[in-house]
């Protein structure tokens, strides 16, 4: 069998091939004859049992770094970085953790965090938004990986005040924790917020914040366990609500629909022009874009600036989905930016969105049928 094999491979073969082949064999044959079989030594080192581990690069976090600070570093395999969040023919989402599932955010709290929390709440910290400009000018790193398969190194709480006009849509959950310098994003709109509507009939009014990420970043899961979010894994995604204003009313304190195009388009120029953190892109319902097209496209001078880092993508119909760089800059953080690389799936919105576009190839073939039958 062998030699049939062999016979194949060679029949294949120039016969220049063939003849350089035939030599090189002869030639390491006849060396091998040459050499005393005492003299001859094998060409590589027995393994040394105390030798220093293979180092990672310098841009990388060491595996003790990751062990402490990404809570689904056991469940990646202890590899900093895990798998992307998406995978399959169908891609479906992986799953999180399921230890993780059953212990749930807050348990993933240090101390440091908690002790922040009960002095920005209690004002014995001061003024928050100068402590968080010092800290972002401080430009420790904290965002390991992607925002897709990434986690979040000291993480920072957003805590609401009388101040910033804020609200944690479910605070129990603890996935308020962002980057410092998404925390100053958001402190600091807030505040632009509470500063151009100040009149004690806008005092019930909110920006409402969905999911940011865990105390530690990684894998988001929902109420069911599975995983909620591709991204948010590192504390520069946030999920914030649209800005409402009823004058001597109480806002919605729940994501919604319902879309006022001047206060919107005012409150997106906030976000992307902040001086807290640089803005890569924003996601936000197709229906929405195209209201802010039809309404400032021709009228502001801005819009060809800045509506090409608001970026369409299912499932943010009720909320803007703001994702950062790691610290104050250009719009786009980088000066040849490429918002239309962002990318964003929400699992909620998953499936809905597959089925349309497999709705969509029904509908194609079903016309491509009758085409030809005509």
């Amino acid at each position: 069998m062998r030699s049939h094999l062999k016979l194949r491979f060679f029949g294949r073969l120039g016969a220049g091939s063939l003849l350089l082949i035939q030599f090189l064999t002869f030639s390491h044959q006849e060396g091998l004859a040459s050499t005393p079989v005492e003299s001859y030594q094998p060409q590589f080192s027995a393994c040394d049992p105390v030798s220093d581990p293979i180092k990672t690069s310098s841009s990388e976090p060491s595996h003790q770094f990751c062990s402490v600070w990404n809570p689904d570093f056991f469940h990646n395999h202890q590899q900093c970085c895990g798998a992307m969040p998406l995978h399959g023919r169908r891609k479906k989402f992986s799953a999180c953790s399921q230890e993780r599932v059953s212990r749930g955010f807050c348990q993933e709290m240090t101390q440091e965090q908690r002790d922040y929390v009960e002095s920005a709440s209690s004002g014995k910290l001061g003024d928050v938004l100068s402590f968080l400009n010092d800290q972002i000018a401080r430009k420790s790193e904290q965002a390991f990986c992607t925002v897709n398969n990434g986690f979040l190194a000291s993480g920072r709480p957003v805590i609401p005040s009388v101040h910033n006009r804020l609200y944690v849509q479910l605070p129990s959950r603890c996935t308020y924790f962002g980057t410092d310098a998404m925390a100053g994003l958001l402190e600091w709109l807030g505040r632009e917020v509470s500063k151009t509507y100040s009149g004690e009939e806008y005092s019930k009014n909110y920006i409402v914040l969905g999911d940011i990420a865990g105390p530690r970043g990684g894998c988001l899961f929902g109420r069911t366990g599975s995983r909620r979010h591709a991204s948010h894994t590192t504390g520069q995604d946030a999920d914030v609500g649209f800005l409402t204003l009823h004058p001597g009313q109480s806002s919605p304190l729940v994501f919604h629909r319902k879309f006022d195009v001047d206060k919107n388009w005012w409150f997106l120029k906030k976000i992307l022009k902040n001086p807290m953190a640089c803005v890569k892109v924003v996601f936000l319902g197709k229906e929405h874009i195209a209201k802010l097209s039809r309404h400032f496209a021709h009228l502001d001078p801005e819009w060809n600036t800045l509506h090409r880092f608001v970026r369409h993508m299912p499932g943010h119909s009720n909320h803007f989905h703001i994702r950062i760089g790691s610290g104050p800059g250009p719009l786009g953080c980088k000066p040849e930016a490429h918002p239309e690389l962002e990318y964003e799936e929400d699992a909620d919105s998953f499936e809905a969105h597959e089925q349309t576009i497999l709705g969509e190839i029904d509908r194609l073939k079903t016309r491509q049928s009758s085409s030809i039958e005509q």
